[in-house]
């Protein structure tokens, strides 16, 4: 059989705004889902990874399915799940395949794709996405590899660079957002929705900028009040959220509802009782929770993650350099799994020239065994022992010339000749025999 086909599929905040993802933003529930519609199509493993800045699926096709079969399953299922047209999100989606998708997904795990360069929270969110998948049983050695030589990656780049220092997340830019318009936030009453990993992300970032009048509003109050009372302000039930509004110099955002959290209803009520003085609103959630007409609101300034740009650009400025040594790591270590694939590429040969060999042994050990005039278990020991040895000898130049020449690039043309000098079926394997990715070290198992 041919050699597995891995490709992903995905949109990020480099390609869709945030309106366009939050509709294939997914749940848990929903990813469970996804991972049953994407093995229905024929994807024999899958990571699927959803973020407030990004949806991709990482897939590999079962054995047969062509780049282009694997790479459109991945997109129709993806839509499918959402109930959204292809043609909807088609301009806004990516696509790669083979050692450009392992790049991705390095720069990916490493923050070096992410909207703010160098924040934590992404390498927990794929490792996330990588458990839930071998949970589900989608995991297979080729995106085990892939996944687990991620994780080393971005360690390596936390480790060895600077990329992560100080603060750097979606949380923290929202923060410096508000401190350009406001200035000294330690002057100004916070208001901080929600209570989860980001909203502990914005919380650190608040009591670096010396914010002291922070109030944590959250369906749960209980953690409201954990969250609060670790940097000494206050936690309240979002069931006070009118009376907090009109409180609240600044509103960042940042719970999962089904539904808009601060409606336009409720934010005119907020700025009548205000008396004109203006609120500053920033909603860092996907699927959104500040209703985006807000906007239009005399008194009203709100921002959502498409407006980040500009404190963005400032951030990777400061870390050109670190960002510099982060890509070498990653090249590197691309230039290593670039070796691993092309090997990958001629297993299926690989594979069928040690069948081929085992056959050819097996025939010709039974025949001298029948031609014998005495048969006897040390006799036929020696002969099966020097067929496995001619075999492997005769076998061990050919196969570390075409490893040789998987490493080289030049695979493709000695994989071809291999065929033909060894009449060898056209997909590379004897029937009944699949490809499979090469174990760890093996494709460096060549000596002379």
């Amino acid at each position: 059989m041919a050699a597995p086909v891995f490709g992903l599929i995905g949109l990020s905040h480099r390609t869709a705004d945030v309106a366009v993802r939050e509709r294939m933003a997914l749940d848990e529930e929903a990813r469970v889902r996804l991972h049953e519609g994407l093995e229905e199509a024929g994807i024999a493993e899958s990571v699927v990874l959803s973020t407030c800045n990004r949806t991709e699926i990482y897939g590999v096709g079962r054995p047969g399915m062509d780049v282009e079969r694997t790479e459109r399953a991945l997109v129709e299922v993806l839509c499918r799940n959402r109930g959204v047209p292809v043609a909807a999100v088609q301009a806004h989606l990516y696509r790669m395949r083979g050692i450009d998708g392992v790049r991705h997904l390095f720069r990916v795990a490493a923050a070096l794709d992410s909207l703010v360069i160098g924040e934590p929270q992404i390498l927990g969110q794929v490792k996330d996405a990588y458990r839930a998948a071998l949970e589900q049983g989608r995991v297979g050695p080729l995106l085990a590899r892939f996944f687990e030589k991620a994780f080393k990656v971005a360690k390596e780049v936390r480790t060895d660079t600077e990329v992560g220092s100080g603060q750097v997340s979606v949380g923290s830019i929202a923060v410096d957002l508000a401190r350009q318009v406001f200035g000294n936030l330690g002057e100004s009453t916070v208001l901080l929705l929600g209570a989860g990993e980001m909203a502990e992300a914005v919380a650190r970032a608040l009591s670096a900028a010396g914010a002291r009048q922070v109030v944590v509003a959250n369906r749960t109050l209980e953690r409201a009040m954990v969250v609060a009372e670790r940097h000494g302000w206050t936690g309240r039930s979002l069931e006070d959220l009118s009376g907090l509004l009109v409180e609240a110099d600044v509103v960042i955002a940042s719970l999962g509802a089904p539904q808009w959290v601060v409606d336009q209803a409720r934010m005119r009520e907020a700025l009548r009782s205000r008396r004109n003085r203006p609120v500053f609103l920033v909603d860092i959630a996907v699927p959104r929770v500040v209703e985006p007409s807000i906007a239009r609101m005399e008194g009203a300034y709100l921002y959502n993650l498409d407006d980040f740009q500009e404190v963005v650009q400032g951030h990777l400025r400061r870390r050109a350099a670190d960002l510099s040594k982060a890509e070498g790591i990653i090249a590197r270590e691309v230039e290593g799994m670039q070796r691993y694939l092309r090997v990958l590429e001629v297993q299926p040969v690989l594979a069928a020239l040690g069948q081929r060999a085992a056959e050819i042994r097996e025939r010709e050990v039974a025949r001298a065994i029948r031609e014998l005039p005495q048969d006897s278990p040390e006799v036929r020991k020696v002969i099966e022992g020097l067929g496995h040895s001619l075999a492997s000898k005769l076998m061990h130049d050919p196969l570390c010339v075409l490893r040789e020449s998987a490493w080289s690039g030049e695979g493709g043309d000695v994989a071809e000749a291999a065929r033909r000098l060894f009449r060898l079926p056209e997909d590379g394997a004897e029937s009944g025999q699949e490809a499979r990715a090469p174990a760890v070290g093996e494709e460096k198992t060549c000596g002379h």
